[in-house]
């Protein structure tokens, strides 16, 4: 089973987007994965977490987010099945995006 999940996750400006790879690559499961930053404020940072593997555990990915003091606000995607959906939704206008 292949997933792909995406999640916006703001986190402490004060913590390296690397070392928070390195950490949520620990998860089990993950393949790859792609941390982007898209939002900067004075305290926090938000970034889009794009991850790919087999048998992806949600629960631990989100533990390990929660543990290194960031947090899930959405998962916008999932593919499920024996192969990669071929179709890629659009990208929605910020004011659509769920909340």
């Amino acid at each position: 089973m292949y997933k792909n999940n995406y999640k916006n996750v703001p986190k402490s400006s004060e913590l390296a987007i690397v070392d928070f790879g390195k950490e949520l690559a620990k998860a089990n499961g993950i393949e790859n994965m792609d941390i982007s930053v898209y939002a900067v404020d004075e305290k926090t940072e938000t970034v889009k977490v794009v991850i790919e593997g087999h048998s992806l555990d949600f629960e631990v990915i989100r533990q390990t987010i929660e543990e290194f003091g960031a947090v899930v606000h959405s998962v916008d995607k999932i593919c499920l099945g024996k192969k990669v959906c071929s179709y890629q939704l659009p990208e929605l206008p910020h004011q659509f995006r769920p909340v």
